[in-house]
């Protein structure tokens, strides 16, 4: 028999799955959180997107659009974040860039351009207890089905033999949310990530500083991923101090079905990886470094803009982020406005409209 679950389920608890559900619970919504995601780095080399990411927050638009305008105070709303609820990761940190950009490279030594990075091992052991703190309800399982309902919700069907029944279902899932919702827009697609994970931080590249590309070469592939006839496999080289080690690397590979399909190999994926680093001038040095490969899915949109509102009555999107650690942060507060009904929906609406987001399929 099916449970009702009142307020707001959220199917996933990673970066987007858990700050919506701070973000409802600052509004007084009752949040159940169902997630099955694997530990955040398994032996099996496979981990959580958020566990694997950068977690990179620039303090500048990356981009002339409302959104990277937006995206560019998201160190506000961590700060605020962390005063609420103690350590989550963020810190202003060192940026070094590499690249052709003599001037660009210039600004990150001065120090001129601000920075934050999540360290996101910090934030994967502070979830469970911050959410419980939050008085989010959180279920260890996975959604084997998602079923609308006639007068809207949806009824999920769990592998712990449970079925709940909930009038607002958010689908942030990251790059499982195809599998429940087949017919979401073919602008959201999936990538395989992949980074290496080091011991300690090399002792040339300085404690405390994040190494960054000018330019991601992950971007532009995403832009055409839907032109794709073969795989691509592009790599991003940079450094960023995770725990007590550091994340090296990111190869990401887009194929061109829509579906995530397998994981690749990890130790063919491992081998292209430092092949990619050994070719690269910043990376040269670090290619043979001791690191065990780690990688993930990663939703994205192939247009750069995110989903976040309403796939049918009671369904909604929150997933496809191109800078998650920016983007979601800002973006889990305007949808939280969205879904509870005495929170000025119509204005968030508004905002989400303007920052060209809302509505969600106008493109698929």
């Amino acid at each position: 028999m099916a449970e009702a679950s009142p307020g707001v389920v959220i199917v996933g608890g990673g970066l987007a799955g858990g700050l919506l559900a701070l973000a409802l619970r600052e509004l007084g919504a009752p949040v159940t959180l169902i997630d099955a995601a694997p530990a955040a780095m398994e032996a099996n080399s496979v981990a959580s997107a958020s566990a694997i990411s950068y977690g990179a927050v620039p303090g500048w638009p990356l981009a002339a659009t409302p959104l990277a305008r937006l995206a560019a105070g998201a160190s506000r709303r961590w700060r605020r974040l962390q005063r609420q609820h103690g350590a989550l990761g963020w810190r202003a940190v060192g940026l070094r860039l590499h690249g052709d950009n003599r001037a660009l490279r210039r600004l990150s030594r001065l120090g001129v351009l601000p920075f934050g990075q999540v360290d996101t091992a910090v934030l994967e052991r502070r979830w469970p207890e911050l959410l419980v703190a939050a008085g989010v309800e959180r279920i260890a399982a996975a959604v084997e089905r998602l079923d609308p309902l006639p007068l809207g919700g949806a009824a999920l069907a769990l592998s712990n033999g449970r079925t709940l029944q909930a009038a607002v279902v958010v689908l942030a899932a990251g790059s499982g949310c195809r599998q429940l919702w087949p017919q979401l827009t073919e602008r959201c697609r999936t990538s395989w990530a992949a980074v290496l994970e080091l011991p300690a931080v090399p002792a040339a590249l300085g404690l405390g500083t994040c190494w960054l590309p000018q330019r991601f070469a992950r971007v532009p592939l995403e832009r055409r991923a839907h032109q794709l006839q073969a795989p691509e496999r592009v790599l991003d080289p940079g450094l960023v101090p995770r725990g007590d080690g550091a994340l090296l690397g990111q190869l990401t590979l887009v194929r061109p079905a829509l579906e995530p399909g397998l994981p690749p190999a990890a130790p063919v994926t491992e081998q292209q990886l430092r092949q990619a680093l050994a070719a690269d001038p910043w990376g040269a040095t670090l290619a043979a470094l001791p690191g065990a490969l780690r990688q993930a899915g990663v939703a994205f949109c192939s247009d750069g803009r995110p989903l976040v509102g309403p796939l049918a009555t009671g369904i909604w999107a929150f997933t496809g982020f191109s800078a998650g650690f920016s983007q979601v942060p800002v973006l889990a507060p305007l949808l939280a406005r969205c879904l509870v009904g005495a929170a000025d929906p119509a204005g968030a609406q508004t905002a989400l409209r303007r920052l060209g987001l809302w509505p969600v399929e106008p493109w698929g």
